[in-house]
């Protein structure tokens, strides 16, 4: 992060690698060309949200990958910090606007602990909110005058960070109680093999967003001189790869249809 130290580096304590960064740009890149290949084949408009992550992503690395050699330019730091830091946000809000889109075509609404018409528009402000959160603060370490500055900045990114980690176990809460009044049910469980195996892999998904927030919170509140704040691997490791296989997990999500289909069961049929 920004060390006020040596404006000379803006990264601090590393020179960000550019094979890393370039990798991950060519990664996101293919994996949002085949999201939108198959938004436009299946004609499914909720996953353009994890396109705008993958743009996010695609984005934030290639201006990483120039800032290897111009580590003095604030543009391109700045674009890396804030798009890299935000494109989870929006993997997180494909991932409860599918919740929602499975609960009703599941032909059980009723099972929901939550109205399904509210599940997306309750946990998408709550998104939003953290996003604004997380914006505010990332835009108050670009170009810090004081330490002072900098470390109001990063308390901002980590209350929003709390705050989406509070919503995410919600989100997993209501989840988990839906498949579970599901699976009661014998002859909608039966008949649905689909459909669980679409709450798993949104459970995985969870989970990886999961983990990805709590290392940056960990980031954020070992500070600048932190080892995970002055190491370039971890945030590659937890953070950057655990987004790729969210991306690439999603791709499933294609699978069926996600309209109530004989009688309300989930459709099988690979549309």
């Amino acid at each position: 992060m920004i060390l006020l130290r040596d404006r000379s580096n803006l990264y601090g304590h590393y020179v960000p690698s550019q094979g890393a960064a370039i990798f991950f740009l060519i990664f996101f890149g293919i994996l949002t060309l085949i999201h939108v290949f198959f938004i436009y084949s299946r004609k499914r408009k909720f996953p353009i949200i994890i396109v705008i992550g993958g743009l996010f992503e695609v984005i934030g690395h290639a201006s990483r990958a120039y800032s290897r050699h111009h580590l003095s330019e604030i543009v391109p730091f700045s674009i890396q910090i804030i798009l890299i830091l935000l494109a989870p946000i929006l993997f997180a809000a494909g991932i409860y606007m599918f919740l929602g889109r499975l609960i009703r075509s599941s032909g059980c609404p009723n099972l929901s602990p939550i109205r399904t018409t509210w599940i997306t528009k309750i946990f998408l402000c709550g998104d939003i909110f953290c996003f604004l959160v997380q914006l505010a603060g990332a835009s108050r370490l670009i170009k810090p005058k004081t330490q002072k500055d900098v470390k109001l900045g990063e308390n901002i990114i980590l209350g929003g960070l709390v705050l989406q980690i509070i919503i995410f176990l919600f989100f997993v809460v209501i989840a988990a109680i839906f498949h579970r009044r599901y699976r009661r049910d014998k002859q909608a469980s039966e008949s649905n093999g689909l459909l669980q195996q679409q709450l798993y892999t949104l459970y995985v998904c969870s989970g990886l967003v999961l983990v990805r927030s709590i290392f940056r919170l960990l980031e954020y509140k070992t500070g600048q001189n932190g080892y995970l704040m002055s190491h370039e691997w971890p945030a590659y490791t937890f953070d950057v790869a655990l987004m790729a296989a969210v991306m690439a997990i999603t791709l499933n999500w294609y699978r069926g249809s996600l309209e109530p289909d004989n009688g309300g069961a989930y459709s099988q049929e690979l549309r």
